[in-house]
């Protein structure tokens, strides 16, 4: 059983009173986790959209914003370039998403990271969200949390414009970029989704592949005849592909997603692609988007028999944590300044004695039990106006 977060589409901004505070709170959470944690486990937490997603609220965010991805990874990445903790943030929102590559090339040299590599990585997730995973919502944030000893995880962030919603992708450096490669999914379920990340779609993807490396010109015959197909609705197995006369839930899915993205090819690309190694390979090309890959993908089901999978991956609340000073648009209540300002303090004089105060170490861990059985009244937490 999966609880979900929503994240509408929000406008407005954080006070710089409320953002200054966030940047105590991060920092001093930051320092704490990295000589508890290390440097690679604290950059590995935060690719769980629940841990993420926790910060946020404790931090004072709203608890079902799309600002929970975007001020929550500023904060993060302001705090980092003022302090030398061996992690940076790259990216963003918008442009800064943009500047990705360049940021990449200027990481400190220290720093253990091949650059060449982890912009080629930064694409093609960049790519899979929007390509391979259709789910209606397209990329406007993406941000890389980075490790000197070259750890690093992915946070990416989409919108649906028509419902108004965001959706946040998590991804840790262990992926293995297809066949279910997220570390996490925060947002709520979709219906309409062609998810060609899924393992089960690993034989499509192959079968696409083939297809481009047999011959491209085929590729757009084979397009051609499904157009047509998908248009005339002449028979009665394509009115069952297509949701018509069936109560096949994964058949009307198709349509939906067809409506969604359109059915489009890039045929200057298709005839210029060449021979492909995988199926990454083919998604890093330039000009092959979601509407190409959705082209191809039915060419593979309606000419070839070959299966994709139309299934949402799992997407997963940790509104408690909003209990701790409130939210920036008082849910569950107002932020109060005094009680935030006392735990910054108290927080600050922990931090400098953990690292020499084994018993202090102790007490904190008998607080988290503690908190484990807190019971918070949840029904305070409203949705933001």
């Amino acid at each position: 059983m999966y609880n979900f977060v929503d994240l509408p589409l929000h406008k407005g901004h954080v006070p710089s009173w409320l953002f200054s505070r966030m940047m105590k709170l991060s920092s001093i959470i930051l320092k704490i986790m990295i000589d508890e944690y290390g440097i690679r486990e604290t950059i590995k937490r935060f690719s769980n959209p629940i841990f993420f997603q926790s910060l946020n609220n404790l931090i004072g965010m709203d608890w079902d914003s799309s600002g929970s991805t975007t001020i929550t990874t500023a904060v993060l990445r302001e705090v980092l370039s003022r302090e030398e903790l061996g992690i940076k943030v790259l990216g963003g929102k918008g442009l800064k998403a943009l500047e990705i590559s360049r940021e990449i090339y200027k990481i400190p040299k220290h720093y253990n990271v091949n650059s060449e590599e982890l912009e080629k990585n930064s694409r093609l997730i960049a790519k899979i969200d929007n390509a391979a995973l259709q789910d209606g919502y397209i990329l406007y944030h993406q941000a890389i949390i980075i490790g000197e000893e070259g750890s690093w995880a992915i946070i990416q962030q989409g919108m649906n414009v028509n419902r108004r919603m965001a959706r946040r992708y998590h991804w840790w450096m262990e992926t293995t970029y297809l066949n279910n490669p997220h570390s996490g999914i925060l947002g709520i379920k979709e219906k309409s989704v062609l998810n060609l990340t899924s393992s089960k779609s690993e034989e499509c993807r192959r079968v696409i592949v083939d297809l481009l490396n047999e011959s491209p010109v085929k590729v757009l015959r084979d397009y051609k005849i499904i157009t047509n197909m998908i248009k005339s609705r002449n028979s009665d197995n394509i009115l069952k592909y297509l949701g018509h006369h069936s109560d096949d839930k994964i058949n009307d899915v198709r349509l939906k997603v067809i409506r969604n993205i359109g059915l489009n090819i890039n045929e200057k690309v298709i005839l210029k692609v060449g021979s492909v190694d995988d199926f990454k390979e083919l998604l890093l090309i330039r000009g092959i988007g979601p509407s190409t890959i959705l082209a191809l993908t039915l060419i593979a089901e309606l000419i070839y028999n070959t299966e994709a999978d139309w299934n949402d991956p799992e997407v997963v609340d940790p509104r408690k944590f909003t209990f701790a000073f409130g939210g920036k648009d008082c849910s569950p209540y107002p932020v109060n300044k005094q009680v935030y300002d006392e735990v910054l303090d108290i927080l600050m004089k922990v931090c400098e004695k953990l690292r020499s105060t084994s018993g202090l170490r102790m007490y904190l861990k008998h607080l988290y039990l503690v908190s484990k059985k807190l019971k918070l009244p949840l029904e305070l937490v409203k949705p933001t106006p």
